[in-house]
Formats: C-alpha cells, structure tokens, sequence
C-alpha cells in the first residue's frame, strides 16, 4: 500500500545554497549601492539585468546570465529564492551538482533569449527599453524537471491545496502561455510571462535533448537516472501487480479445489479474471 505525503520545501544541497547566496549578497549590494548613489545604481542595471537594446543593438551579451541575479524588491527575490528551495535541492540530489548547475543557467539563459525576442517585436514601433531582472525563468524550468521526475508527488499549492506536481505544472504553464499571447498583443503588466515560458520550454528542450544524446548511460548523467528510476518505477507497479494477481490466483483456486467452480460469487470470478489477465499478460492486452 501507497503512503500519502505532501512535500513543503527541499534538503540545501550545496549549489542551491550557492545560487540563493550569491542571489542575496547582490541583492544587499544593490540595495546599498541605491541608498548611496541612485544613479550608479541605475547604471548597474543598464549594464546588467536584460533589455533588447543591450543585447541586440549594444552586444551586452552578457545580460543573458546576469539579468538572473538581479531582483527588483524584497518579495521578488524572496518569492524566486522560496521557489528554489522548495524544489531545486531533491534535484540536485538526484542529478548531482555541476549538471543542475548547467539546466539552471542554461534554462535562465533561455528564458532570456526569448524576453528580448519578445520585447523586440513588442517595443519594435517605441522608444521603449524595458529591463527584466530575476531567476524566474530558470526556476519554471526547475519547477517542470521536478515535475517530470515526481509527476505523482504532492505539494501544497499557495500552502493550502494538496495538489500533485504534473498538474501543477500544467497548471502554470498554462498561465504563462495565456500571459505571454497578452504580452505578445501588447497587453500585460510587469510579470515578465514570456520569460517563465521561455524557461519552461528550454528547459524541456535540454531534457530532450540530453535524452537523445548518444552516449553511453553513465555518461548521460541526470537524464539516464531520470528514464531509469521513471522504468524502475513502471517495473516495480508490475511486479505488485503480478504478486497480487498471484495471491489471488492461489487463494480462489484453493478454494475451487475444496468446494468446486460453483463456490466462486460473482465478485470472486471478476477478482479471478483480473489476475489471470495481470498474471498473464503477454496473453491478453498489453497493461498500461
């Protein structure tokens, strides 16, 4: 029999530990650096967090990784760095360091590609140059790896619903789809939506791809543990399924051979049939 249990936050693996600390160190720099000099801290922004201008007509290439670090207020950072500790570290542990370090930034980056392709083709007709800072991009895609390799685990969504985490990514991705087509047709506030969608469809697509890499399993690194503990799992369901269909196999035929076929009530030969199909399946129907 399966346990019930809901999820509230992460173990702090050390890169998690690192992400969220170099998050708040420059977060508190940011808020010095804007009590002493507002307008030093104006161009830090310019230079640092994302804008389409900088990257595609000044080449500040560089605002693709560090647009992630830098957050607009207290809630926004503390909202990103709540999200990374509630899902980011069980991925760590199962990946290991260096490779949940590359699908976040890699994501991040991503996500960035597609705010600037956005706001481009947004702001192409105005003298408009807005800036985005934050990890959320990289984080959404956090938020879809978590749910690809525990679909079934339950969190609280907004600390009161128990809800199971393939739905809650649904769930998201649907906001930010719906979002980014207002932000497309220039409706939209300053939730950056395209960016949390950019990060989700990245990070799918470095799943993907690391899936289909050609090389051995050891070298696949989190995508083989990933299809090997989603394989393991399937296999496990039918080995219960094969042993309970066992038990009852045993148990009604002991019963046949005392009393006879007759003996069986209808819900006994419904509980036969669905073991000698489960038993058996090569016989029968494939089992999903």
């Amino acid at each position: 029999m399966m346990t019930r249990s809901i999820r509230f936050g992460g173990p702090l693996t050390p890169m998690v530990v690192r992400i969220m600390i170099a998050n708040a160190v420059i977060f508190l720099l940011m808020a010095l650096i804007s009590l002493i000099s507002p307008r030093f801290a104006d161009q830090v922004v310019a230079n640092f967090a994302l804008s389409h201008v900088g990257v595609v007509h000044q080449l500040k290439i560089w605002q693709f990784f560090t647009y992630m670090f830098l957050h607009v207020d207290f809630f926004h950072i503390f909202m990103n760095l709540f999200g990374l500790w509630m899902f980011s570290g069980d991925l760590e542990e199962q990946w290991g360091s260096n490779d949940f370090f590359k699908y976040y930034v890699i994501s991040g980056m991503g996500a960035g590609f597609c705010i600037a392709g956005m706001n481009a083709m947004v702001y192409a007709n105005y003298q408009v140059n807005p800036f985005t800072m934050g990890a959320s991009g990289a984080l959404y895609a956090v938020l879809l790896a978590y749910g690809i390799t525990w679909p079934n685990r339950e969190v609280l969504l907004w600390f009161v619903l128990p809800v199971k985490m393939k739905y809650v990514v649904i769930f998201f991705g649907l906001i930010e789809f719906f979002g980014s087509l207002n932000m497309a047709a220039g409706v939209g506030g300053s939730v950056s939506h395209i960016g949390h969608l950019g990060g989700i469809f990245t990070g799918f697509l470095y799943l993907k791809l690391m899936q289909r890499r050609g090389v051995s399993a050891k070298k696949r690194g989190f995508i083989a543990q990933l299809l090997y503990k989603r394989k393991l799992a399937r296999t496990r369901r039918r080995i219960e399924r094969r042993n309970e269909a066992k038990r009852i196999i045993d148990e009604l035929l002991d019963k046949i051979a005392r009393h006879g076929m007759s003996s069986l009530t209808a819900e006994e030969k419904k509980k036969l049939e669905w073991a000698r199909r489960n038993y058996f399946p090569d016989r029968d129907e494939t089992i999903h």
